[in-house]
């Protein structure tokens, strides 16, 4: 079962690439930190944005509660002036008594500091408790008004066209409130009323807000009208931006701080809310991000660091030990891996394992070593029989040559040759003490020059060229020699012969090619097609076809 879920986690996991038990374990844990990194990172981008989301909604919604603050009073000073306008043409009072009822409304409003209504049916009426607003100075006011567009309905029913506003007479402020009942018969009117900013200061003034927080009522062109949270110029942005649709953006004045701007349309064409907010919600929610993003990956890279240096003192040490063994183990037979008292059970049961294993490849190895010497001794013991053997039948064949009449001494030579066949194939397969390949050249060329010797007559002459540069085994290169003897022998028996070459070069293959050649004309029975057919068998050759005076071609593979 063990093995069994093993074999799905590879599957799962891909290992294979790493060669060592501490890279796989490393990226093991990889595997695991990694995807915890990326989704705790993903946690806090998501709980950043969302909190930031919130912290935006948040300033906006404010902005719109001081716009809707601003609406409503404004919409509440409308009626009341429409209200008056309505209580004057219900009395027709002449112009007089109108004043007279005006005088008394603004007795009875606070913060009302001008009226002036004018009527279809030629009633003029005008109230001000202050000099310098005049009823020519109030007419001005409405014809600068009328050449305004018309503010858009927020809600409700249209109760007259309103224009909003503000002025400044006398270095005073004043918001303005005119209303125009556009009728085609004498009940239309107009109404302008001068208001007090104070009074829409007690709407601004509503619930409690920190010391960064500032809001105010503007007019295009960058004029307070009224403010709260702060006084002055000093906290509004460098570039006014009045736009008709809620606007939020981030501006900084030169050595102070950046903070968060809104707006909002309160009355058009030019009447809006500007708010500042400082960066502290904003502040806190990134340190909090950071918090989270560093707080899971420090802890993951701590959980890596120790797991890597328990991976390395409690596992990949003690396998090291083995694997250093295993490879001072060709320089050092006896060096075995640690074993000691922490060590985990299964890696000591390796290590236990792997030092019998190297005892007792050093038992095996000292008695093969033993085995080995006594085979060479006995290899040694061997050749020198073999050599001493081969020697006392060609000193026998010698003395046996001489003692013969000349019609038998040809084949003691022959004879002869093909034993020395034999003791230069052992000889030099054996020139190190153990069996090796024997190389071509010098083997031919002795041969060749000993067939020289005891065979060509005195206007004769062989030569030999050896071009390749292999070997062979005892078992090819002895059929090699006596092909070769069997050629010669018959090349120099050849009528007329007075030049006999044997040639072996390296074909473009790989191959070897023996070429024996005479310029005599051979006796078609020599050599003897049966003994080549089976020499060259025992070599592995391929026989070709003899053209004039070749006297033997093969080719073979080294």
């Amino acid at each position: 079962r063990d093995w069994t879920k093993a074999t799905h986690l590879d599957a799962m996991i891909d290992l294979s690439g790493f060669q060592t038990v501490r890279a796989r374990l490393l990226v093991l844990m990889a595997f695991v930190v990694i995807p915890i990194a990326t989704m705790s990172l993903f946690l806090a981008t998501t709980s950043y944005r969302s909190v930031t989301a919130s912290i935006a909604s948040a300033q906006t919604e404010a902005v719109s509660g001081y716009a809707v603050r601003a609406r409503l009073w404004f919409r509440g000073s409308l009626r009341s002036l429409v209200s008056v306008v309505r209580s004057v043409q219900a009395l027709e009072p002449a112009n007089s008594a109108c004043d007279a009822m005006l005088r008394n409304v603004l007795v009875g409003i606070d913060g009302f500091e001008a009226i002036r209504i004018v009527m279809g049916d030629g009633i003029n009426c005008h109230a001000t408790d202050r000099s310098e607003l005049t009823p020519g100075v109030m007419d001005a006011i409405a014809s600068e008004e009328v050449r305004r567009a018309a503010t858009t309905i927020w809600s409700g029913p249209e109760i007259a066209q309103a224009r909003y506003g503000a002025t400044t007479i006398d270095g005073r402020l004043h918001l303005v409130v005119h209303a125009v009942n556009p009728s085609s018969d004498e009940r239309s009117w107009r109404a302008t009323v001068l208001i007090d900013p104070a009074l829409l200061q007690q709407a601004f003034a509503i619930g409690a807000t920190d010391g960064t927080t500032a809001v105010a009522l503007m007019m295009e062109g960058g004029k307070v009208l009224v403010e709260r949270g702060t006084s002055g110029q000093d906290w509004l942005p460098l570039r006014e931006s009045f736009s008709p649709e809620p606007r939020r953006w981030q501006s900084q004045r030169p050595g102070d701080s950046s903070y968060v701007y809104g707006t909002q349309m309160v009355a058009e064409p030019n009447l809006y809310v500007l708010a500042r907010f400082d960066n502290a919600a904003s502040g806190a929610a990134y340190l909090q991000f950071l918090v989270l993003c560093v707080t899971p990956l420090l802890t993951l890279v701590v959980l890596f660091i120790t797991y890597a240096r328990v991976i390395q003192f409690d596992v990949v040490r003690w396998i090291r030990g083995i694997e250093t063994a295993a490879l001072a183990h060709k320089v050092h037979p006896e060096a075995l891996a640690p074993v000691g008292p922490s060590m985990p059970q299964d890696i000591r049961l390796v290590a236990e394992a792997f030092n019998a294993m190297v005892e007792d490849a050093n038992r095996r190895e000292e008695a093969l070593r033993l085995t080995l010497d006594a085979n060479q001794f006995l290899m040694k013991e061997l050749n020198h029989r073999v050599k001493n053997s081969l020697q006392v039948i060609q000193s026998h064949l010698a003395l046996s040559r001489r003692q013969r009449d000349a019609g038998h001494r040809m084949h003691f030579v022959e004879t002869e040759a093909m034993v020395q066949v034999l003791s230069v194939a052992y000889r030099l397969a054996l020139i190190e003490g153990t069996m090796l390949p024997v190389a071509i050249k010098p083997f031919v060329e002795e041969i060749m020059g000993s067939l020289s010797t005891s065979l060509r007559r005195a206007d004769q002459w062989t030569d030999v060229r050896v071009a390749a540069d292999a070997g062979l085994v005892v078992d090819r290169v002895i059929p090699l020699g006596l092909g070769l003897v069997e050629a010669v022998i018959a090349a120099l028996q050849a009528d007329g012969a007075r030049k006999v070459m044997a040639q072996i070069e390296t074909l473009d293959d790989g191959q070897l090619e023996l070429v024996v050649t005479t310029d005599g004309v051979l006796n078609p029975a020599n050599p003897a097609p049966r003994i080549v057919m089976g020499l060259a068998g025992q070599l592995g050759a391929l026989v070709a076809d003899r053209a004039p005076g070749v006297v033997m071609h093969w080719i073979f593979r080294p």
